[in-house]
């Protein structure tokens, strides 16, 4: 994606009204959502604002930052009576889908305050069960019980609360 180009200039100690700080953010969003296509999204795009300040009852002094991010979902097919590790240095959505048979969770690559999803979808013919990690605290107190149906899904989110360990929820469940 190319540069966009802002149609009002502020220097340094210039006070700008309300209306031309929001023509600018309109400026940005117009352009930034007209060239949104299969080409040229990338996996993140920072947009960085100077030293900027508005008139009027409020004002906003300092350097502002807005960096959207584009998520991409990492998936797991592990063996039958196998584990799935899940690399957190490669995103924080995770998919599995269960195999022939049941299998055990283990985390890798943890940030303390790292939240990420894991969304498990039944096979074919269903009733898979999961081993959690054993250092999992669940919000009601113990390990969710996976929906059985054939090819449903279930999603479940966690907060790394320290070094291999997890307060877990959750998200949905028969979907």
């Amino acid at each position: 994606m190319g540069n966009i180009t802002i149609t009002h200039t502020f220097t340094d100690d210039t006070v700008a009204d309300a209306d031309e700080v929001n023509e600018n953010f309109k400026d940005v969003t117009d352009v930034v959502n007209g060239d949104i296509d299969g080409t040229n999204i990338s996996s993140s795009a920072t947009l960085s604002i100077a030293t900027l300040a508005v008139s009027g009852t409020s004002a906003f002094t300092g350097t502002a930052t807005l960096a959207k991010t584009i998520q991409t979902v990492t998936t797991y097919t592990p063996a039958a009576a196998g584990t799935a590790t899940i690399n957190l240095a490669l995103g924080n959505i995770n998919a599995i889908t269960m195999p022939a048979g049941n299998i055990t969770i283990a985390i890798s690559n943890e940030t303390a305050g790292q939240c990420f999803l894991i969304e498990i979808t039944q096979d074919a013919v269903g009733s898979r069960t999961v081993t959690w990690m054993s250092t999992v605290k669940w919000a009601d107190g113990s390990a969710p019980t996976l929906t059985t149906t054939a090819s449903k899904r279930d999603t479940f989110g966690f907060i790394v609360t320290g070094t291999d360990t997890y307060d877990g929820f959750i998200v949905g469940q028969n979907l």
